[in-house]
């Protein structure tokens, strides 16, 4: 379980949290202590007119009531406005916590984002939060902490006077030191029993939470597939109605756990209630005492017994809102690691030459990697180059190493060792940003959004027409796209609105037409055609050279009679090159390329 937040961590963390919104900070400070000051003034002010009342003074008692309603008026509208302004800043906070965690997300390692635990903790906030709500409640809740810790600290004030208010003279010494010994021992123990009992309240809570996260877990992902059109098929086609039912009746335990969390929590408030009224008795014996040895006024009890009862209730309510906060912050720490993560290793700064003629040369120098955590190389000492305005194809069997290569050139991973360099230079040195717009890549993964198609195809909103029409055109997709109901401006998926649902073929042109509109000088395809029928694949084939036009091509593809239309075809087997050359070359070697395209030849004779 994440360590406990002290209250410079608290106030620490506002100040990370609201990062550009300066006024919630004066705004929690104020608020805190208004609304803690309201119920303390009226004790003082009601104590005063009670005196005047009981010594006759009805034009002082007039006064007072006066005052008190101005300043009661003041504070309360103070405390309120504190309250409207937290409450409104406290949305936006969260708001941009998501915003920070997105460009964090960018600016950091894919190979961190890509680990399993990156994603596993990920999953878990996003279940805990069903549960506990997110960085919005906690801010809350940590204003609320600050109300209850200014009030504690008045009344602790009130207390202090209420010893110092002693006449040796008439108190005996019951009065004047036994009781407020009892008083102060007793106090300590309610503070011990109210801080061992919420421990142990706040840890059965997030036990119960961390079942409950499981629970969160599977009905989010039950909704999904009930939702999703993608699953319907599957769903009705193998009988699957029953058996997701059955899933759902594990959300029963649900309701069972938090009656059991609410008797547990009853359980721990009771010895520290009785503790709490053992103080308050102790309390009322006291004042009485010292207001018939003439110590205090008659107004002054009502004051003093409303102070310290309310100091005792604030104590306990502040401990509660203590563990409520480290029950939040169970989940919520993980965001905060994630986003103080570190960026990326090497984030150059040297800017990419633009060059008309695209003459980038790339070269991969005794290039080995291995993924982060693992002891395995994906690739082992692979040097290559790829020419300018040469069709290359990646060939071999799964697992090669073909799409980790290709991350690898995307600088979605940094090499293990060796080295990656465009035009002579490590491409570490280079501007991220701009390294990164010399690619357009389709991979087999793909993803289309749920906004409008020429928006998905442009990848934003500013649209050039004549080159989106000539991208849907060469990606053979464009007289589909005319069928459509807004034509390019149609919006695609269910998510956002009632848009269209492409095919796996259509979808697949898009994203190649999304490749070909970015016109950077490589295009790297990762199996393009794997969603097409066979005339559409022959189509895309045999308008190649047409797509590519003069780019740098790397393509990589399990069907060996697409690698027809490539200069160079490269084999890669457990990490390594095992051969290259042209489709005749490599036939006539006899290889690993050759035992794979008569195989599939073998199978297509069939």
């Amino acid at each position: 379980m994440k360590k406990n937040m002290s209250i410079r961590e608290m106030w620490h963390y506002i100040i990370f949290q609201t990062k550009g919104y300066r006024t919630i900070k004066a705004a929690i400070i104020l608020g805190a202590l208004t609304a803690a000051a309201v119920p303390y003034g009226n004790n003082l002010f009601y104590a005063g007119v009670l005196d005047c009342l009981v010594l006759a003074k009805y034009d002082t008692a007039v006064r007072i009531v006066v005052w008190m309603v101005i300043v009661t008026l003041v504070l309360k509208l103070a405390a309120k406005g504190c309250e409207r302004i937290v409450n409104h800043y406290c949305k936006p906070c969260a708001d941009e916590i998501k915003k920070r965690t997105a460009q964090k997300a960018f600016s950091m390692e894919y190979g961190m984002i890509d680990q399993k635990e990156t994603l596993e903790a990920f999953r878990r906030v996003r279940a805990g939060e069903i549960g506990m709500g997110g960085v919005e409640r906690q801010l809350l809740a940590i204003y609320a902490f600050f109300q209850e810790l200014a009030g504690i600290i008045l009344a602790c004030g009130f207390v202090l006077v209420l010893f110092a208010r002693t006449d040796r003279a008439k108190e005996s010494m019951t009065v004047s030191l036994f009781l407020p010994a009892l008083m102060i021992l007793i106090f300590v123990l309610v503070m011990v029993l109210s801080n061992y009992f919420s421990q142990k309240e706040g840890a059965f809570r997030v036990e119960t939470q961390l079942k409950n996260e499981q629970v969160n877990t599977l009905s989010a992902y039950l909704l999904n597939l009930i939702n999703r059109e993608t699953y319907v098929k599957d769903i009705r086609l193998f009988g699957l109605k029953d058996y997701l039912y059955k899933k759902t009746e594990g959300f029963r335990t649900v309701g069972r756990m938090y009656t059991e969390c609410g008797c547990y929590s009853g359980k721990c408030q009771a010895l520290p209630t009785f503790a709490a009224q053992m103080f308050a008795a102790v309390t009322y014996i006291c004042i009485a005492a010292k207001a018939i040895a003439g110590s205090i006024t008659i107004g002054e009890v009502t004051m003093y017994a409303g102070a310290v009862i309310t100091m005792v209730a604030g104590v306990q309510r502040l401990l509660g809102k203590y563990q409520e906060i480290n029950y939040m912050n169970e989940y919520l720490g993980t965001y905060e690691e994630f986003i103080t993560r570190p960026n990326m290793h090497y984030d150059g700064t040297l800017p990419i030459e633009k060059r008309d003629d695209n003459e980038y040369l790339l070269e991969l120098s005794h290039v080995s990697f291995r993924y982060p955590g693992t002891a395995q190389d994906i690739l082992k000492d692979v040097s290559m180059t790829f020419r300018i305005g040469e069709k290359l194809a990646l060939v071999g069997r799964n697992g090669a190493g073909k799409t980790t290569l290709i991350k690898l050139l995307c600088r979605l991973y940094e090499p293990t060792e060796g080295e990656i360099r465009l035009n002579g230079i490590n491409i570490a040195k280079y501007d991220y940003e701009e390294y990164v717009r010399i690619f357009s890549v389709v991979f087999q993964d793909f993803h289309l959004y749920d906004f409008p198609l020429d928006e998905n195809v442009a990848s934003g909103e500013q649209v050039d027409g004549e080159r989106l029409q000539r991208a849907l055109k060469l990606a053979g997709i464009w007289e589909r796209v005319q069928e459509l109901p807004q034509k390019q401006r149609t919006l695609l998926g269910h998510e956002n609105g009632q848009g269209v649902l492409l095919s796996g073929g259509e979808a697949q042109k898009v994203a190649i037409a999304r490749a070909l509109y970015k016109d950077a000088p490589f295009i790297i395809l990762d199996e393009p055609t794997a969603a097409l029928d066979p005339l559409a694949e022959a189509e895309i084939y045999e308008n190649f050279n047409t797509l590519i036009q003069n780019k740098t091509a790397i393509y990589i593809s399990h069907r060996m009679s697409s690698c027809k239309f490539c200069d160079r075809i490269v084999v890669l087997g457990d990490g390594r090159i095992l051969e290259e050359g042209s489709h005749e070359t490599l036939l006539a070697n006899r290889g690993t390329y050759c035992e794979l395209y008569s195989a599939q030849e073998a199978y297509y004779k069939k």
